[in-house]
């Protein structure tokens, strides 16, 4: 989905962003109003906020999107036990070039989509457009993954500039910028250790980040151990901060390139993912270094600017008190939108229904409660 409703004070609280049981919603919705306020569960010897529960419903799903607004529009409904028997469905892997090039002879192109654009949004596309002038579409149309549609990649950074075409237009010549100068579509190509110029199974040992399965909406599932994060042994290596921070914009354009394969896939737009981060063995003396806190603003700082409106949701699991509190310390750099679709949670009892709620049990690794194989990195992935 597109938008989201807040619930609660806490920057962390969200209302539900899967509609539907048994089915996969192909596209954007607006969820109905949630059953029951969602707050965050973390497990603190001090009461940071109250356990809640959530359920996710879809009173409506039409295929008509003439008849909708886009911010309330679901493009189209099938079987979830269709939607599994498909080869992405079951694209549990490694986040690697290979992710992307394991789904052969699905590709159609990019989705057209402006055809079910809203007449707001369209008319919004229609005037940065001609703010960037056929080159500047053009240069923005060279450097879009494949399969994405380019009204999209537009509404992604109009949304992240609450629709000022004039500041819209020049983030996407600032990005621009940044993408000759850091080449993250080169950077993709890569292994992390190459990247950073060591072995890869020191950063799968101590940094493992994965792609595996998609969920109920069709978005690419991304996993991150934070708990096993190490920057001692790392930094020990001759690893830089600013190496770390090229091998997440690798594995942010991973992360587009999947959501662009699906697009093509599912022939709609899919644009960005649902984030899994397992803070369970933390050590809280990585969050208390300097390259830590540079590294987390180095993130957000890319995520913020670079993949505006990526992040579908991120899920933060058996999170201590020190990862709330850092969180906490850190997320005045996101804006109100990301911040909203931070969730929280504390013991297995608080998020292992969630993921079943988002996300198949096929799709879905064992260790997390689901039927799927364990895949977390313990070998280098080969590039593409």
């Amino acid at each position: 989905g597109d938008d989201f409703n807040v619930s609660g004070e806490e920057a962390v609280q969200v209302s539900p962003s899967v509609a539907g049981q048994g089915v996969v919603l192909l596209g954007r919705t607006q969820p109905p109003e949630p059953s029951s306020k969602i707050d965050s569960t973390c497990s603190t010897s001090d009461s940071l906020s109250e356990g809640g529960s959530t359920r996710s419903t879809a009173d409506t799903v039409c295929s008509d999107l003439a008849e909708y607004p886009a911010s309330s529009a679901v493009i189209v409904a099938k079987p979830a036990d269709e939607f599994a028997e498909s080869p992405l469905a079951d694209c549990s892997m490694p986040i690697s070039a290979d992710s992307i090039a394991e789904v052969k002879g699905l590709d159609v192109g990019a989705p057209d989509i402006r055809a079910v654009l809203s007449s707001s949004d369209l008319a919004a596309v229609q005037a940065l457009e001609r703010e960037l002038g056929v080159e500047g579409v053009e240069a923005v149309r060279s450097v879009l993954v494949e399969g994405e549609p380019l009204e999209s990649c537009f509404l992604r950074f109009l949304r992240a500039q609450s629709f000022r075409v004039h500041q819209t237009a020049k983030a996407l010549k600032a990005h621009l910028t940044w993408r000759a100068s850091m080449k993250p579509a080169d950077l993709a190509n890569l292994t992390p250790g190459e990247i950073c110029g060591c072995a890869d199974e020191l950063l799968h040992k101590y940094m493992p980040t994965w792609h595996q399965g998609v969920d109920r909406q069709g978005r690419p599932v991304v996993f991150s151990h934070y708990g096993r994060f190490r920057f001692g042994p790392v930094m020990e290596a001759g690893v830089t901060v600013e190496k770390i921070l090229q091998v997440h914009a690798s594995n942010s354009e991973r992360t587009a390139r999947l959501c662009g394969k699906q697009s093509s896939k599912l022939g709609c737009d899919i644009s960005n993912a649902l984030i899994i981060m397992d803070t369970e063995g933390l050590d809280p003396n990585n969050l208390r270094t300097k390259s830590a806190f540079d590294w987390a603003r180095g993130i957000a700082k890319i995520d913020q600017e670079h993949y505006q409106d990526r992040l579908g949701q991120l899920l933060i699991l058996n999170a201590p008190s020190s990862v709330y509190y850092f969180y906490k310390s850190v997320s005045w750099v996101l804006p109100e939108k990301a911040r909203s679709r931070v969730r929280i949670f504390g013991g297995r009892d608080t998020w292992e229904p969630v993921l079943l709620e988002l996300i198949e049990p096929s799709e879905l690794p064992s260790d997390y409660g689901g039927s799927g194989p364990a895949l977390m990195p313990t070998e280098p992935s080969p590039p593409q």
